[in-house]
């Protein structure tokens, strides 16, 4: 008799195991971060939270979610590469420009794309450069004092062309600390204008570049000429950039001056100042 108790009481133990591995489902689940949770890749790893949990997808996934990452759990194998991540997210984009969220979240693509799920994108963070643009090969750090602006005004280039027609005042050509052509290079004028707030078309177009070129474009500075009304040419400096294969001008000395917009304006356009004699600025 003892010994019938004893086998029935192993089958029903083994019957108990059984049917809770059962209720491990056998397709992943798709998680709010981007990737997908392996409730039995789960399972095997941590068996003691799987059988608090009653070896139930939904609770070992709760598990995970609240404690299980913080604890420095996985939920699917390492190196593994189901993520259902979205193709537009560029975790190193989100992590150089949200130096915030990298510093209380980390900068784990998982981490990442899990904060602009649930935050980021109702705070209005970018997920990727613009117009698809992968993430710059510069970073804050090369152009600290751009980064600074762009923080202040949001990260966006016409945002950043405003900043240097309603900020920087102009500091024109002659000034004994003014260059006027652009021997010294962008970097030069862009340090000049961001902490001078003051400069001329050089450092108007120089500040711009920067801006630019942390938002993902690849701006020239150009070392040109326009012509003057009393006749000949003056010196003047803009920036180009090339969007979806056209040729664009960006001119914000020109719109403080003048007041025409010159914003992603193409050459000879009417209206607009005669570029002329382009020469492109070395950093």
């Amino acid at each position: 008799m003892k010994k019938f108790l004893f086998t029935l009481v192993g089958f029903l133990a083994v019957l108990f195991f059984w049917n809770n591995d059962l209720k491990v489902e056998a397709y992943p689940r798709n998680m709010l971060d981007g990737y997908i949770f392996d409730a039995e890749y789960y399972a095997a790893q941590y068996p003691s939270v799987a059988a608090a949990c009653g070896y139930d997808n939904k609770k070992m996934y709760n598990y995970y979610r609240n404690f299980g990452w913080q604890e420095g759990q996985f939920a699917y194998a390492p190196g593994s590469t189901m993520s259902v991540m979205d193709d537009n997210f560029d975790a190193a984009y989100y992590a150089i420009y949200n130096s915030d969220v990298v510093a209380a979240f980390g900068n784990t693509p998982l981490m990442l794309y899990n904060h602009y799920v649930l935050f980021g994108k109702k705070e209005g963070r970018r997920c990727h450069g613009p117009n698809g643009i992968v993430m710059p090969a510069v970073t804050r750090a090369e152009y600290p004092l751009a980064a600074r602006v762009l923080d202040t005004v949001g990260w966006d280039l016409h945002s950043a062309y405003n900043w240097c027609v309603h900020t920087l005042k102009y500091y024109g050509h002659g000034k004994p600390d003014m260059p006027e052509e652009g021997s010294n290079g962008t970097k030069w004028f862009a340090d000049f204008g961001f902490t001078n707030l003051k400069g001329n078309c050089f450092v108007f177009s120089a500040t711009f570049y920067e801006m630019a070129k942390l938002l993902g474009y690849s701006p020239r500075q150009i070392d040109g000429k326009i012509p003057l009304r009393a006749g000949g040419y003056g010196p003047h400096s803009w920036d180009e950039i090339d969007i979806d294969g056209i040729t664009y001008v960006f001119d914000p000395e020109c719109t403080y001056a003048v007041g025409i917009d010159a914003y992603q304006i193409w050459y000879g356009k009417p209206g607009t100042w005669r570029y002329s004699f382009p020469v492109l600025m070395h950093e």
